[in-house]
């Protein structure tokens, strides 16, 4: 193994008043419920640094379903990378905005909550959510920048290069020992069902060398090398790994199509021959015989991420997809 790369950032973080360091400067716009998508992407039109997320969750869920999806959504909401968010609720949905919005803020983050019908209708919301936000920027604009190094940091690395051949593998097996040798948070995805296991990683370095499992969704009590249950959805470990609260997001790609994430910029790492048709939308390509110089070269794109955009984020280009348990009603 090589010397540990250094973190190389563009632009200083943010210091939250958790105490953690934001790589990115959002202002996240959450909807509870399908029904409030519109009125939290018409919210965030326009407005700077403002994000807002669809998704098809939060009516006629039971239990589990119920229970992760405002698991998932306070991880997002809370994630470093968000100076603030805002809860917009429809009123009669399953996951309360009400709840969302106090279990936001019982993390420690700075949050709003607008509610459709309280606020009488959706023009009505929308006015008030664009006041909430310029609160939310105002009260923000105090966090202070903060310098960013490996050990500030969670990746957060999808699943598809497990079970690649060995030469692509141990890329990111040197990779992920780099990272936790430099005193980074590595939380590795692996796909439910799945008997592959990220082979030839040494996790020098690890805090957790119990390898405590994480369920889907769930942010590290602490500092080392975690691997998190993840469906076999590209997009749906995105959502997973972030809502962990990984501020960048390592993404072997070699299927379906590139995908960023609304909260954490994603590296994309192209896996030849299949990526080479989408070489301008990936950071790095490893091709069919990768050199030693592939791994110090996605450990600079990682570390650019934290002060500029990526390839997919330029293009203001993300999706996001939470797991389910069982069919929606």
């Amino acid at each position: 193994m090589g010397e540990a790369v250094p973190l190389v950032s563009t632009a200083p973080g943010r210091r939250r008043p958790s105490g953690a360091v934001g790589v990115r400067h959002h202002f996240l716009v959450i909807p509870s419920v399908i029904c409030a998508a519109q009125a939290a992407l018409t919210i965030a039109e326009g407005m700077p640094d403002a994000v807002a997320i669809e998704h098809q969750h939060g009516c006629s869920q039971l239990g589990g379903d119920a229970h992760l999806t405002e698991l998932v959504l306070t991880g997002l909401g809370t994630h470093p990378n968000v100076a603030g968010t805002l809860v917009v609720s429809l009123g009669c949905e399953t996951v309360q905005g009400l709840l969302l919005h106090r279990s936001i803020v019982e993390c420690g983050q700075r949050a709003e909550f607008v509610g459709i019908q309280q606020s009488g209708g959706t023009g009505a919301a929308i006015a008030a959510g664009r006041e909430a936000l310029g609160r939310l920027r105002g009260a923000a604009a105090a966090d202070p920048e903060a310098r960013v190094g490996w050990d500030d940091l969670r990746i957060g690395i999808e699943a598809a290069w497990l079970g690649m051949p060995a030469a692509q593998a141990r890329v990111f097996a040197e990779v992920t020992d780099q990272l936790l040798q430099a005193g980074a948070t590595v939380i590795q995805a692996v796909r439910e069902g799945s008997s592959e296991q990220p082979a030839g990683v040494s996790a020098l370095g690890n805090p957790n060398r119990e390898g405590i499992p994480l369920a889907y969704g769930t942010p590290p009590a602490g500092r080392g090398y975690f691997l998190m249950a993840a469906p076999e959805s590209r997009i749906a470990q995105k959502t997973g790994l972030a809502a962990a609260g990984a501020h960048v997001i390592l993404s072997p790609f070699a299927s379906g199509l590139p995908a960023g994430c609304p909260v954490a910029p994603v590296v994309h790492v192209g896996v030849g021959p299949y990526a080479r048709p989408f070489a301008g939308d990936v950071d790095v390509m490893l091709d069919d015989t990768p050199l030693p110089e592939l791994v110090g070269a996605v450990l600079r794109a990682l570390g650019k991420a934290c002060g500029e955009e990526t390839a997919l984020e330029g293009m203001g280009a993300f999706e996001m997809a939470i797991h389910r348990i069982a069919p929606t009603m």
